[in-house]
């Protein structure tokens, strides 16, 4: 029995596809029986909140506890360390005593979901980590690149005990634009694994296919090397005998059981239509299955937005109405209302993560607007927009004015903490800065999934959507480029870390400097350029210099 519960009480009336749900994780032993008690509860649609290592960004614990969302997502390429699965004889046992992954990070409180990677954080084609095979999965880990087999994930499922487990999963990182004949390959993986996850979740023997083959590939391997080492006559002897073989017989093992977790998995099929609903009505059809994850970042790289839209539809039609659907690579608000009115459930925060990371702070609202007296952005400015605010802007340095007024975060709440004053922070490069601003963001998002379910429940998504983009108009293109003031405040503790270093005064001032001659800190190709020529000058060697 899945620990797992999903209700769906309420639909749009505009939107067939849109509605209310409520998802929930009831404590269980290994076996899936004597359910007592409820995690939190994450009321749908809504957000597990990202985490980096294990630990959301920028939140302290107290103030992550703060934050209206029940679940948060964590990732093996973070958190898998080196030795494991070996070093975890040397864990407490999850079966005796209990201690799982969310005791490990202190998350108990709180509905852990488990996947390989962070899909906000990776798109196909942007790594080259190579292709799945059949045996194995290669993750990015931060000791380089792994390879991941079949037995070391039930290893870590049983172990690390998430309350919501990722099916492993062949996913295509080697090209942007794989071929049909590669999609259907990684859907046939994907599924063939998750059918013996499925078996060993419930402790049957999901491999006993997979060691006989081992066995029997084993098998032809030594007798190719017995007749190497025969003589003719034995050669000759061997085949008048016509020895046809005996069959191999592999029996299969008791496992340990891990029904107290429930399993999520992807929806594959990239851009193609008739693959998706393949592998939407193929997956659909395992019953243990608990809910299911539809993947839009492949679609962005290759398709218009609309386009991708209309791919993750696709898949949400084929899937079972009774159970969740978790939507990757769909983060600024407007792409949730469309997708929401797709029928989708779940998202992740890394939206506001990202708008943290660029110093900006949350003025955006869905339905009545809830702050009438707040103070207007400077729409001159061109960083800032009726969206959000960029407190690395020099007009907030004598900004007296929270950052939101009459928002009830606590970087907002009594007027606490002031525009000037977060502006102050972040040039001085404080912790604080971003601290108050995730806070910020993380709680606007909250309310912005809440009045989304409001108007799901009252029959007015449709008229508030299309006021929320005539407000709001569509979020600007994310580029990477840093605020000058940010680039200022990076290159002047670049330049103090390097003085503390015993680097050169010259050396200092010529690296990262732009065409505009403003600083900025040193990125990685400069640091092993620098590498090379220590090691050079170390050695005596002469080589040919790099071009800075």
């Amino acid at each position: 029995m899945s620990p797992l519960k999903f209700d769906v009480h309420a639909a749009s009336s505009e939107f067939a596809a849109a509605r209310l749900g409520r998802l929930s994780i009831s404590k269980a032993d290994q076996h899936g029986t004597d359910q007592t008690g409820t995690k939190r509860v994450i009321e749908t649609p809504g957000c597990f909140m990202n985490s980096i290592k294990g630990s959301v960004p920028h939140l302290t614990p107290d103030n992550l506890r703060l934050q209206d969302y029940g679940g948060i997502s964590v990732f093996l390429e973070q958190i898998l360390q080196a030795e494991q699965p070996a070093s975890f004889s040397k864990w407490p046992s999850a079966s005796s005593s209990g201690f799982t992954l969310s005791d490990f990070l202190h998350l108990q409180d709180l509905i852990l979901f488990c996947d390989l990677r962070d899909f906000s954080l990776f798109s196909p084609g942007s790594s080259k980590l190579g292709s799945n095979t059949d045996r194995h999965v290669l993750l990015s880990t931060l000791k380089g690149v792994r390879q991941l087999t079949l037995d070391e994930y039930l290893q870590i499922a049983r172990q690390y005990r998430p309350d919501i487990m990722v099916s492993l999963t062949d996913h295509i990182t080697e090209t942007k634009e794989p071929g049909q004949k590669r999609v259907r390959k990684s859907t046939d993986r994907t599924l063939r694994w998750l059918d013996q996850i499925l078996l060993e979740r419930q402790g049957e023997d999901g491999r006993v296919e997979d060691r006989r083959k081992e066995e029997e590939k084993k098998r032809k391997k030594d007798k190719k090397e017995q007749r190497r080492k025969m003589t003719k006559e034995q050669l000759q002897q061997q085949e008048d005998e016509q020895d046809p073989g005996s069959s191999i017989d592999v029996q299969p093992v008791t496992t340990e059981p891990w029904a107290d977790v429930a399993v999520f998995a992807h929806v594959q099929g990239s851009h193609y239509e008739e693959e998706r609903i393949w592998s939407a009505e193929e997956t659909a059809k395992r019953d243990g299955v608990d809910g299911f994850i539809v993947d839009a970042n492949a679609l962005t790289i290759t398709s218009p937005k609309d386009e991708s839209l209309k791919f993750i539809q696709v898949s949400i039609e084929c899937l079972p109405a009774l159970k969740p659907r978790f939507i990757y690579g769909i983060h600024t608000p407007e792409d949730v209302l469309k997708a929401v009115a797709l029928g989708a459930d779940l998202f992740d925060t890394s939206y506001p993560y990202q708008l943290t990371e660029d110093g900006k702070a949350s003025l955006y609202y869905f339905g009545e607007n809830p702050y009438p007296t707040a103070t207007s952005p400077n729409m001159n400015d061109s960083s800032s927009n009726n969206r959000w605010i960029n407190l690395w802007d020099e007009e907030h340095k004598d900004n007296f004015v929270p950052i939101l007024e009459g928002c009830e975060c606590c970087a907002c709440k009594g007027g606490r903490h002031t525009r000037a004053y977060i502006n102050h922070l972040l040039k001085a490069h404080e912790m604080l800065a971003t601290v108050l601003l995730m806070s910020h963001n993380m709680y606007q998002y909250s309310k912005f999934f809440s009045a989304v379910r409001e108007s799901v429940k009252a029959g007015t998504l449709k008229r508030y959507t299309e006021a929320f983009q005539d407000t709001f108009g569509v979020e600007p293109t994310r580029t990477g480029e840093k605020h000058p003031a940010q680039i200022a405040v990076e290159t002047s503790l670049a330049r103090r870390n390097q003085r503390l270093d015993g680097a050169e005064p010259t050396e200092v001032e010529t690296i990262g400097t732009d065409d505009k001659g403003l600083k900025r800190p040193k990125d990685e190709t400069e640091v092993i350029k620098e590498s090379k020529k220590i090691k050079t000058a170390e050695s005596g060697t002469d080589i040919e210099q790099d071009t800075p």
